[in-house]
């Protein structure tokens, strides 16, 4: 007779091995991935990464200003302000309804844009798109990792957000070869278009119940020599902590501090890099590689940090990220027009900002568990909203008062350090910790 660790290990090996697919077939998880993939690098990619593609012909085409226009932006803090209501609804209803809605919800934001004549009507379309955002990108994402690869979640959640940066580096140049070949109007159809195609494909392929996995690896595991009754005697169940009970914990607290604190990477650095680089004399070409080889390292650094997030824990994993950013920025900060030490900074620092990505749902996760997951990283989210409106405020003062970026490094260092120590105290509260809050 085997041991109870032993049979514990062996059902371990066996998960293990149905995630990875192989000789008895594709595991039904990898094509529910591909869908959440899709569906981030789909709204990440058009309504970020592309928006620059039709600043200048809608300034062209209505005369609204650079400043009108852009304004759209700072409706993003509408889906950090809906998160948790969509992350309830998760909860609730399941992934695949609402990254369903959610893309629905986005096509229409753009296959309406064609017939704008105000102002306004841009404005609404931008708040449409954005309500759309939480439940089409982490919010059913990071809830199906969770779902279907318990064990490998660390990988996969990594996989996954490389939709963000897969995103950004094809639908810009979608982006750009329609509008100078028809127009912006149907550059804006053609994304709803492919909203309207990837909506389908989620409500078809996403299973988001634990059920669902159940019967995959039963399915899986009989082919194997076990049999389907065998497998479903340790039937799989969905753990962790209810909101109530998080939001009594003083880790919940601490948690989404150190998220926020992290966040901060997106408004204040990321997009302030080029601006940096030019005002210290790197030619704007240079700089322009620098960040697309930068997006690069960034797609390795969400596999290289959610695989030590697998080992040492995303807690411990976003520690480090954020370390490695500190030491980064204070390399930027001695980097000049010509200086070979760009060359060092683009690495070392894409690698741990890519993680940030990967690593803040599977905090969440991690300290929580997976029931009441996108209720909780919903709430968590609301709480980013901070950065996305202090970020750049703090740049924009950093640059009109001395005509440099250097402050805003600086007091990013701080946050980041700050961090760093937030997250040391926020220990998961015991009652998630076990296999299936993990």
């Amino acid at each position: 007779m085997a041991s109870k660790d032993e049979r514990k290990l062996s059902a371990r090996a066996s998960a293990v091995a149905s995630e990875a697919g192989g000789p008895r077939g594709v595991y039904y998880g990898w094509y529910v991935i591909a869908v959440a993939f899709a569906a981030t690098g789909l709204a990440v990619g058009t309504g970020q990464y592309a928006f620059g593609v039709y600043v200048r012909p809608l300034e062209e085409e209505f005369g609204w200003t650079r400043t009108q226009v852009n304004a759209a932006l700072s409706f993003g803090a509408v889906s950090g302000l809906i998160a948790p209501l969509v992350g309830r609804l998760t909860d609730m209803f399941g992934s695949r309804r609402v990254m369903a809605l959610s893309l629905l919800l986005i096509a229409l934001g753009y296959l309406l844009r064609p017939f704008m004549t105000h102002l306004w009507h841009w404005y609404a379309l931008n708040v449409l798109m954005c309500l759309g955002f939480p439940g089409a990108t982490i919010l059913p994402a990071g809830k199906l990792v969770g779902l279907w690869f318990e064990r490998t979640r660390g990988r996969m959640m990594g996989l996954t957000t490389m939709g963000n940066n897969f995103g950004g580096l094809t639908m810009p140049l979608l982006a750009g070869y329609i509008v100078g070949a028809s127009g912006w109007q149907w550059g804006y159809a053609a994304f709803g278009l492919l909203a309207l195609l990837v909506a389908p494909a989620a409500a078809l392929v996403v299973r988001d119940k634990p059920e669902d996995v159940q019967r995959e690896r039963a399915r899986r595991e009989g082919r194997g020599g076990r049999s389907q009754s065998d497998v479903r005697r340790a039937p799989l169940t969905l753990t962790g902590l209810t909101v109530r009970d998080a939001l009594r914990s003083p880790a919940f607290y601490l948690v989404a501090l150190g998220l926020l604190m992290a966040s901060f990477t997106y408004p204040a650095v990321m997009t302030q890099l080029i601006p940096h680089m030019e005002n210290e004399g790197v030619p704007v070409q240079r700089a322009a590689l620098a960040l697309s080889v930068l997006a690069g390292f960034g797609m390795a650094g969400k596999l290289t940090f959610g695989y030590l997030a697998e080992r040492i824990t995303a807690r411990y994993a976003l520690m480090l990220s954020l370390t490695m950013q500190v030491g980064c920025l204070a390399l930027l900060l001695s980097i000049r027009a010509n200086s070979p030490l760009l060359w060092l900074f683009v690495p070392l620092f894409g690698l741990p900002f890519g993680g940030v990505g990967a690593l803040m749902p599977l905090i969440v996760q991690e300290s929580f568990g997976l029931r009441y997951f996108a209720s909780l990283l919903g709430l968590v989210n609301m709480a980013t909203v901070v950065s996305s409106v202090v970020g750049p405020l703090m740049a924009g003062a950093s640059f009109d008062l001395t005509d440099s970026y250097r402050a805003n490094f600086m007091a990013v260092i701080a946050i980041f350090s700050l961090g760093v120590l937030v997250l040391g105290l926020a220990r998961p509260p015991v009652k998630a910790v076990g296999p299936g809050a993990r």
